[in-house]
């Protein structure tokens, strides 16, 4: 067996690996180094294991260069989930072995590994706080009704009495996708991602991702952005207007993108990454969704401690505060060369 820095001339094998792999994620598909770097400069390091030729694992790595925050090795940055896929132990610690090399060549403070699947983590930092929420989609829109709930159903109902209509379509629908996600990212205290990362997704994979928007009075008031692999789709990036929450078009959001889900024939629904009892987890909760364990694996260089990016950090709540007054055609143009650095 041997580890070694893919090359695109592996892109068939590896990406031929992660689809019939059964802890995969579309976030392990190598589309993702070409994205990340054309929008944001990132290296991508894919580590690829194989045996007389045969891939046996893979762990798809992003450097991450912040002059603040010091280098870091994620798998993966930003759409929540990654980390490494092995046939067997042995590969496992080749992988993390080949993992701690590239972090000490590159000087990185760490390797973080988000692994949404059990893995032999022996010896490796954890956090734990993080989790994703999954709901289990039948057949049918009518079982899919009744197991929302009373409650959820009028909720969802009500967006469209009050005039709001839903849509669904691909690249052409991005710049208003972004018009809404900007906004709700400026009014939570978070930099957004620059609206390329969204185009160059869905042009890089077009059968796999596509665009919800809700609209009222013919303007874009929620949105949502899409993608999916075997039986799972994912909502990485979603929101609705906060001075319009009181119409639920966040309900008619996700009830459109949960519908489309089931219709495609995926079965199940990832609402994406909570903290446990949080606001956003229990709005999944609500939907039927049940928490999946997503914890957080380091490896770390010597005397270095575990990174700290919650937003409930006290040390942070000067600079939300601060971003959330910022007009938003500022916010558009600094977030996406913040973002880059926060993973």
């Amino acid at each position: 067996m041997t580890v070694r820095l893919a090359t695109d001339l592996d892109r068939a094998r590896w990406n031929g690996y992660v689809e019939h792999s059964p802890h995969a994620s579309v976030y392990h598909r190598w589309e993702w180094g070409a994205v990340f770097d054309g929008t944001y400069g990132t290296p991508f390091l894919p580590l690829v294991a194989t045996h007389e030729k045969r891939v046996t694992g893979v762990l798809p790595l992003v450097k991450l260069a912040s002059p603040m925050f010091g280098t870091s090795l994620v798998s993966v940055p930003w759409f929540g989930h990654g980390g490494a896929l092995a046939d067997d132990d042995a590969t496992w610690r080749a992988l993390l072995d080949a993992a701690e090399s590239l972090r000490a060549e590159h000087r990185a403070k760490h390797v973080e590994l988000r692994h949404a699947h059990p893995v032999p983590a022996r010896g490796m930092a954890t956090r734990d706080d993080k989790v994703l929420m999954h709901l289990a989609l039948p057949p049918r829109e009518e079982d899919l009704l009744k197991a929302v709930g009373p409650k959820t159903r009028a909720d969802i109902r009500r967006p469209e009495k009050e005039g709001m209509s839903a849509e669904l379509g691909g690249v052409e629908l991005v710049p208003e996708f972004h018009k809404v996600y900007a906004a709700v990212m400026r009014d939570l205290g978070s930099p957004c991602h620059d609206q390329s990362l969204f185009e160059a997704t869905a042009r890089a994979m077009p059968e796999r991702s596509f665009v919800a928007l809700v609209r009222y009075q013919g303007e874009p008031v929620g949105a949502g952005f899409l993608i999916g692999m075997n039986d799972t789709l994912e909502i990485p990036c979603a929101g609705s207007l906060h001075h319009l929450t009181r119409l639920r078009g966040n309900m008619l959001l996700y009830w459109t993108v949960i519908r489309e889900a089931s219709r495609r024939g995926y079965r199940t629904f990832s609402f994406g990454r909570s903290s446990a009892d949080s606001g956003t987890f229990n709005f999944k909760k609500n939907w039927g969704a049940v928490p999946v364990p997503l914890p957080y694996h380091y490896l770390l260089a010597p005397g270095a401690t575990l990174p700290s990016m919650s937003a409930s950090n006290p040390r942070y709540h000067r600079v939300i505060e601060t971003w959330q007054k910022l007009p938003l055609g500022l916010t558009n143009a600094l977030g996406p060369r913040l973002v880059r650095y926060i993973a």
